[in-house]
């Protein structure tokens, strides 16, 4: 996909590109999302930083010779991009999607069905994860959380044909069936076990991302009250980061600690 004014160029390899996405690292670590474009300046603070400087260039090159501030360039990480994107709604950040996609056996080739885009940070990871070869099926009820995930899929991971959304409410039916996974992230996922038991493949995995335990525990009375479903587990993923210089190893003062529950279960013959 080429780049033209007001689009961007999937992130690639080798040096950075016009229309890329890249993220910008000032000395203190923060980072900031921004579009290499032919010409254009990109402003972070006090600073202006020439998108020329960066074109061209390899991934950690340095921009913003003679002002205020100077910053390290990348392609941003799937989960810095997360935290960076425009959203509408809340995230599956990576700690959780990390467990989704490993726990969840979402492989190359796999077949899934997503339910609840949000801002289509988990869909960027179920296309990493399925690849070209995969099929992804997304539903989405609310049209303006559709659009904004559309966005996001065009800008950051570009042409994706093996994928599909469906803006309408899952929880009347599922068109699919055979699939490997169906991955829920709605209120009420509990609603949605009759229908995911008729798409899902045996063997296949139903998983669902919710944020408090009256969920979780309407989740698991509706799995263990389905005799199609079995092996339910649920997790919390809690990420303590570090600070590592000489002489002063120690945990970081504050950690990502609390953001949602995953449960996961098989579905039987």
């Amino acid at each position: 996909m080429l780049a033209v004014f007001g689009e961007v160029r999937p992130m690639g390899r080798g040096n950075l590109m016009d229309g890329e996405a890249v993220v910008l690292i000032d000395a203190r670590g923060r980072r900031y999302l921004k579009t290499l474009r032919e010409g254009h300046r990109m402003t972070v603070r006090n600073s202006v930083l020439k998108a020329d400087d960066a074109i061209g260039q390899p991934e950690g090159s340095t921009v913003g010779a003679g002002e205020d501030e100077s910053f390290r360039v990348f392609r941003p990480s799937y989960a810095e991009l997360v935290t960076l994107m425009p959203r509408d709604a809340e995230p599956i950040f990576a700690k959780d999607a990390g467990i989704i996609v490993m726990r969840g056996d979402i492989r190359p080739g796999d077949t899934v069905i997503e339910v609840g885009v949000g801002n289509g940070a988990m869909t960027l990871a179920l296309l990493r994860a399925v690849g070209p070869a995969g099929v992804l099926h997304s539903y989405e009820i609310r049209e303006d959380f559709a659009a904004t995930t559309r966005d996001n899929v065009r800008l950051y991971h570009g042409d994706a044909p093996n994928w599909r959304l469906t803006v309408g409410d899952a929880r009347n039916g599922l068109e699919e069936t055979e699939a490997d996974h169906i991955v829920a992230d709605i209120p009420d996922p509990a609603r949605l076990t009759d229908a995911a038991a008729g798409s899902l493949r045996p063997g296949g995995t139903f998983v669902s991302y919710v944020p408090t335990v009256n969920q979780v525990a309407n989740v698991q009375t509706a799995l263990a009250a389905d005799p199609r479903f079995s092996t339910a587990e649920t997790f919390e993923v809690l990420e303590r980061s570090w600070h590592v210089e000489e002489q002063s190893v120690r945990p970081d003062l504050r950690m990502v600690a609390h953001t949602g529950f995953i449960s996961i279960a098989r579905r039987l013959p």
